[in-house]
């Protein structure tokens, strides 16, 4: 038996625990996975939290906001893709916790099936855990150039720094130049939008200029970021299809079964089309 669980704020209606057990149980993997939301907890001692985790046998957890960078001073084993990215939403508990990002793995794996040739200008919003993950992805897949919008200015230099020195085009820009500048793609990765913190990450977004968005909130599963795109009839990617995407990479690391992998991404249509249907 897995044990396994999510650590972050407000993630009382995450879908991992379902997506998880749903996989396991197609595959003949026993797991239990738990939430342990955090938001409530005014000065937590992560390090502590999550070694008592191990003692209890955990296996793993997966690591959502506002952790994801955190994580990375209690980690022993950097996977290439953390250094790379520089934030970690999954940690694994062997001899040593291992860190990994399943964001940038099933971002990058989202890329290449939506994708056949390389786009040029885009625009992400927020530059956290989840933006670090789809900004690494999208210069990785080689795409021309990022403006960066995130309010933080030190959160933005050093993420903007971090993208150039792995040469990967980058530019930090405010509201005011939102419509100053060309882009086909617009990729919302901050929290505002989710059930918790509602509203439009861009109000003053041109939506008409665009081509297609990303949202990575995926609750609920049409914001207002979402609902804009619709308005003008834009390719749209869901956090739900990255939500599916992450927890199928997640599956075969906390599982173990490098093997599955030609399977499950075989039926992953059947797969999208189920959370679709639950989450919209």
């Amino acid at each position: 038996m897995l044990n396994l669980g999510l650590v972050g704020n407000y993630i009382q209606n995450s879908q991992a625990p379902n997506l998880l057990k749903h996989l396991g149980q197609k595959y003949n993997i026993g797991l239990d996975y738990k939430l342990f939301d955090l938001s409530n907890e005014k000065k937590i001692d992560l390090n502590s939290f999550l070694k008592n985790l191990i003692i209890k046998n955990y296996h793993g957890l997966n690591i959502t906001f506002p952790f994801k960078e955190k994580v990375l001073e209690i980690a022993d084993i950097l996977e290439d893709e953390v250094k790379l990215v520089g934030s970690s939403n999954l940690l694994l508990f062997k001899e040593k916790i291992i860190a990994r990002n399943t964001d940038y793995l099933g971002f990058k794996k989202l890329l290449d099936l939506k994708f056949k040739n390389i786009f040029q200008n885009v625009l992400v919003i927020g530059g956290g855990g989840i933006g670090r993950s789809v900004c690494f992805a999208l210069g990785k897949f080689g795409v021309k150039k990022i403006y960066l919008l995130e309010k933080n200015s030190q959160k933005a230099d050093k993420l903007i720094l971090e993208l150039k020195n792995n040469n990967i085009s980058a530019e930090k820009i405010n509201d005011q130049k939102l419509n100053s500048i060309n882009i086909e793609a617009a990729l919302n990765c901050s929290p505002i939008g989710h059930e918790h913190s509602p509203g439009n990450p861009a109000p003053y977004l041109e939506f008409h200029k665009l081509k297609w968005i990303f949202d990575a909130v995926y609750i609920p599963a049409e914001t207002q970021f979402i609902a804009q795109a619709k308005k003008n009839n834009l390719m749209i990617i869901s956090g739900i299809e990255l939500f599916v995407f992450q927890g199928v990479e997640a599956f075969l690391t906390f599982s173990n079964k490098e093997s599955l992998r030609k399977d499950v991404y075989s039926k992953i249509d059947n797969l999208l089309n189920l959370y679709l249907k639950k989450l919209s």
